[in-house]
């Protein structure tokens, strides 16, 4: 009689053992976000700024144009180190700057000659 209360316990135990292994893999993991806000201000000009990542006019991803006081937001950066190109609509006057982005907002100054 023992016997069979104690095999029973052990099967009991295995089950449990074995669907509590099999449903932890049903654990859902948030995913982490990737991308920040970036607030690009010219500094030393009230002016329109077309605004470019990772390269110039040329070469770099745009993403958009400043206020008429040099102010732009641009949402979904992907994260990390990134060079910002800023030139004006008239072409004569630009500059950039290298800024590590994170999660959040980030605000990028930028001076320009």
């Amino acid at each position: 009689m023992k016997k069979i209360v104690f095999v029973k316990s052990l099967l009991i135990i295995a089950v449990i053992a074995i669907l509590g292994l099999g449903l932890s893999g049903c654990v859902i993991i948030p995913e982490i976000p990737t991308t920040g806000t970036v607030q690009v201000k010219i500094m030393n000009d009230d002016y329109y700024y077309y605004v470019y990542m990772d390269g110039n006019l040329y070469t770099g991803t745009y993403l958009g144009t400043t206020n008429s006081i040099g102010v732009g937001i641009f949402y979904n950066i992907p994260t990390g180190y990134h060079s910002f190109y800023a030139i004006s609509t008239d072409y004569l006057y630009d500059g950039g700057v290298s800024k590590t982005i994170y999660t959040g907002n980030n605000v990028v100054e930028i001076y320009t000659y």
